[in-house]
Parts: structure tokens; sequence; C-alpha cells
């Protein structure tokens, strides 16, 4: 089965009134059949966000805060001022373009790298010796273990004047993130081992609520 048929296919036939159940088909593929591949590291989707325009069917009028891409392929990584994203097809005079920015990754030991931007630093700076890809697991080796979330919620720090489809819940995360990172009774060991944590003091301790504890907080909201 190709990326295209995975990730681009379900686009084909979506419209205003299925948005939600466009985009998490799209995420259930990616977190259960997909990996990212860099050197001889893996590293497994547990936060993404999405940002499609398409002139004819989704989000008419174009909002800069969905970066234009041009003759971009399906699978292509898209390196940006905000972090990293999955493209879509994409091509700016054709008036559709998009991708899924990743928000949160799981490596083979299972630690989670949290933030767009330090997702991307990892996967920029854990190989010299092959670029970071997209890559479909074998069926032996698919993610079964991943619980996506069944509640999508409102993508991170994004604002706009105008209020619509912008405002959806864009954002698919994987379960544990929830279960783990909002336990306040068996969250510590895990904020330790976690790559995001800009609150530490130089003994390793955390002064007050970590930036990692309010990155995650907002999945309060889900309700």
């Amino acid at each position: 089965m190709e990326i295209r048929e995975l990730l681009q296919k379900p686009l084909e036939g979506m419209n205003n009134c299925n948005v939600q159940n466009t985009f998490a088909k799209i995420a259930n593929n990616l977190f259960k059949q997909f990996c990212i591949k860099c050197g001889a590291k893996r590293y497994y989707f547990a936060e993404i966000e999405f940002y499609y325009y398409s002139k004819d069917t989704f989000n008419k009028e174009w909002n800069e805060k969905t970066y234009p891409r041009d003759n971009k392929k399906t699978g292509d990584l898209f390196f940006h001022y905000s972090g990293v994203d999955i493209c879509f097809e994409s091509s700016f005079d054709d008036g559709k373009f998009g991708g899924i920015l990743i928000r949160s990754l799981k490596d083979d030991s299972g630690k989670f790298i949290t933030g767009p931007f330090v997702c991307m630093l990892e996967l920029l700076n854990v190989s010299s010796e092959d670029w970071p890809r997209l890559e479909l697991l074998k069926e032996d080796e698919t993610y079964k273990d991943c619980k996506i979330c069944k509640s999508p919620i409102a993508r991170y720090g994004i604002t706009y004047k105008d209020k619509g489809m912008e405002d959806e819940p864009l954002c698919f995360y994987d379960q544990e993130l929830y279960d783990k990172y909002t336990d306040d009774k068996n969250n510590k060991e895990t904020f330790e081992k976690a790559r995001w944590d800009y609150g530490r003091k130089k003994d390793g301790s955390i002064k007050g609520i970590s930036t990692l504890k309010r990155y995650y907080r907002r999945f309060d909201e889900k309700g």
C-alpha cells in the first residue's frame, strides 16, 4: 500500500461537513502504520495537527497560518519556522496545499520528544548519515499499541480574527500522552525522562509548574 493512498486519498472526498472524520482517518493511519526513520532510529507519532487549504472545498479564504507549499509530494518533510510538517500533495498555483505539523514524537525507547520545534531539532540532529524520512511500517511492525484519542482538541497557540473552521479541533494525540502527563500521582518519573522542559534548575529539579506540564494541561480542555 502506498503512502499516497493512506494519507492523500481521504482528502479527495473531504468537504466542510466531514472534516473531522477525514482527518481522524488520516491520523489513525499515520499513528499506527508509519514512523519517521532517521539513521538507525525510528520515531513514532504522538501528537499532530492538521493544516490544509483548498480553494474549492476547504478553507476557501487562505489564512497565512497554513504555510504554502509548492510542488511538494505526499509524505515529503517540510521544515519551517514553527517545526516540521508531513506534506500533502501541494501546489500553490493549483490552490491546494497543506501538511501535518508534528508536535510530539516517541522514540524507540519510549521517551517522548515534545514540542514542534524540539521535534524538528531532534530529527535534524540525531543522525549525520541519513536524512529523516517517512516510512511505511511492515504489516508485522504496525504500531498496534497506539491508542489514538477519541476526541481531538483545538490546535495549540493559534488565534484567528474570524471564527469558523479554523477553530475546529484538528489536533490528534496518543491517548498515552494524556494518561501519563495528566496523572499527578505518576507523572514525576515521566517528566524527568521527557526531552522538553526548560523550567529545570541546574541540579535537575523542576521549579514550580514545568513548561512541559503547562503544555499538556490543554488536554484537559478536550472535555
